[in-house]
């Protein structure tokens, strides 16, 4: 069964900037499709290691799960609606070197 995947207006500015041509605007797309078929396809972070940023962007987020777009960018999403109205929600995409520096590594 798919579920909804919705985004913040931070990532739909990502995505839809990039033109569907571009390699990474298509392993996102790939990526946003198993996420319809296998929310819980990421790596669940702890809640102890999530950016103290985020829970200020974020103030009801309680789970947070990562996911590898490629080699380079990483995708950041929480799972809402758990567990009537499944949803995944899409925080950001970024390159790794900006998800080191938020996740302090």
């Amino acid at each position: 069964m798919r579920i909804p995947v919705n985004g913040t207006p931070e990532f739909a500015e990502l995505y839809q900037s990039l033109s569907k041509n571009d390699k990474l605007y298509k392993e996102l797309d790939a990526l946003l499709d198993a996420l319809a078929e296998n929310p819980k396809l990421g790596d669940l972070i702890s809640f102890e290691k999530i950016p103290r940023s985020l829970e200020k962007k974020y103030p009801d987020l309680d789970n947070l799960l990562r996911a590898e777009v490629n080699r380079n960018w990483r995708l950041l999403y929480t799972l809402v609606g758990w567990p009537e109205n499944k949803t995944v929600y899409v925080l950001m995409a970024m390159p790794h070197k900006e998800y080191d520096q938020l996740f302090g590594y």
